[in-house]
């Protein structure tokens, strides 16, 4: 099997951190593997910290290219990881992949994009600064199209998939008009209902960062930039993303509102998949203390158009749950189950929506955000160190994480995922992960989609 990492893009200034790129495409060449700078991600506590063991740079557009040996015509998944748009690298070992590449036959490329202030902010202030991230996705995807068949990928059949902010990312990639035709289908795992930032929040959150800095945010040592990250992120707690892009240019506000933006979708299928307690991995550090009973009916009237029918349902899944407990399933239906209902329902093309509820042994961890990745990349031994993992059988995982794959190789050879149908709004039916064999179920909180 082929295991490199290449170079995708060069700063127009090499000087300048916050360059854009050229529009040259790199050829072929092998580096040590590198990472954006970053500090340890808010999901450490499950995921393990895999993120930070590279080097770090602020040059560090690579992708990490693994293939089988003697490929010709392979199917492509270029991924996003996520982070929250502060962490990550497609260089973490979390993406070692045999099973997909040699076993499946499948080009898997893992890409690294600026992230944190050096992705979402700027010397400017302007909010299409933002979206500097997207914008070297972008120059990724166009090294994949032209230089992947050299490793024995097919440009004509790539998948772009991603998970939470590469998620993110990859949707609003799969509606630009300057994608069209450079990806045949999309795959999003963990998608999180949210929208960009306004123009104003983009600027207050630069404010807070300026003033943290102390000092030109372009003369700024890396650390004095991650220190500053810091504490916008402590500030933010709590009250949405601290750094992510705004609505500018191509991006709209309007980005997460499917009704409104699924029909801009250019891909010929697409594939969701969400777990479900997503929102356990947010809050697992908090005390139950922390989420006093009128805070959960307050986030419930907040985000449901029906509160009560919200509250009913939670009540009905978990009807012993602590208001922690309350919290984590609301936060989970608002921003993920809904939102991908939502989506399929949207969508007008083919798609595919899934749920994960494999359960993780660690006290208060449900089945979080994040844990579908070891069992779709199936090389268990590379999470090692991976809390959310720990005490987990081998038998649970080795036939989920099999089960699961086959499902995806699916998706990303022909557009259609083993064992399930296409949604249909009219009968739908989510196929359910949950440790034994996979199996179609309709999901019971249709009642609770806006309509």
């Amino acid at each position: 099997m082929t295991d490199v990492v290449v170079r995708y893009g060069e700063r127009l200034d090499p000087s300048d951190r916050f360059s854009e790129l050229s529009d040259r495409i790199p050829d072929v060449v092998v580096e040590r593997p590198l990472a954006f700078p970053q500090r340890p991600g808010s999901l450490n506590p499950l995921l393990g910290g895999a993120n930070g063991e590279l080097p770090q740079s602020h040059d560090a557009f690579q992708l990490r290219v693994q293939a089988p040996d003697g490929a010709v015509g392979a199917p492509v998944v270029v991924f996003i990881p996520g982070g929250g748009f502060m962490t990550g690298t497609g260089n973490a070992r979390w993406f070692t992949s045999p099973e997909l590449v040699e076993q499946a036959g499948i080009v898997l490329v893992t890409v690294n994009y600026r992230i944190g202030v050096l992705g979402h902010l700027g010397p400017e202030g302007d909010p299409l600064e933002s979206q500097r991230g997207l914008r070297d996705l972008l120059h990724a995807i166009d090294w994949v199209v032209a230089r992947i068949a050299a490793f024995g990928g097919d440009p004509d059949n790539i998948t772009l998939a991603g998970d939470s902010a590469g998620a993110w990312y990859a949707y609003a990639l799969s509606t630009l008009p300057d994608t069209e035709g450079l990806f045949a289908r999309t795959a999003l795992i963990s998608l999180p209902r949210e929208a960009p930032l306004t123009a104003d929040a983009y600027a207050q959150r630069r404010a807070v960062l300026l003033d943290a800095l102390g000092g030109d945010l372009r003369e700024a040592s890396a650390d004095a930039v991650l220190e500053a990250q810091g504490a916008l992120a402590r500030t933010y707690a709590g009250k949405g993303m601290a750094l992510m892009p705004a609505a500018a240019g191509p991006i709209p506000a309007g980005l997460h509102d499917f009704a409104a933006s699924a029909p801009r979708l250019h891909v010929r299928e697409l594939l969701l998949l969400s777990t479900s307690e997503e929102a356990a991995a947010f809050l697992f550090p908090a005390p139950d203390e922390a989420f006093p009973p009128p805070a959960v009916d307050g986030f419930l009237g907040a985000k449901f158009a029906g509160p009560a029918a919200a509250a009913a349902w939670i009540d009905a899944k978990r009807p012993d749950a602590s208001p922690k407990q309350r919290m984590i399933e609301a936060m989970t239906l608002h921003q993920f189950r809904l939102a991908h209902l939502e989506l399929a329902a949207a969508a007008g093309i083919p798609t595919y929506v899934a749920s994960f509820g494999v359960q993780s042994p660690l006290r208060g961890a449900g089945s979080p955000h994040c844990f579908p990745l070891p069992f779709l990349f199936g090389e268990r031994a590379v999470w090692h160190d991976a809390p959310m993992l720990a005490g987990l059988g081998d038998e649970v995982f080795d036939v989920t994480s099999a089960a699961l794959r086959e499902w995806f190789v699916g998706f990303a050879r022909t557009g259609e995922p083993a064992g399930q149908p296409p949604f249909d709004p009219a009968s739908p039916q989510r196929l359910e992960f949950g440790g034994a064999e996979p199996h179609l179920l309709t999901p019971t909180e249709l009642s609770l989609v806006a309509r």
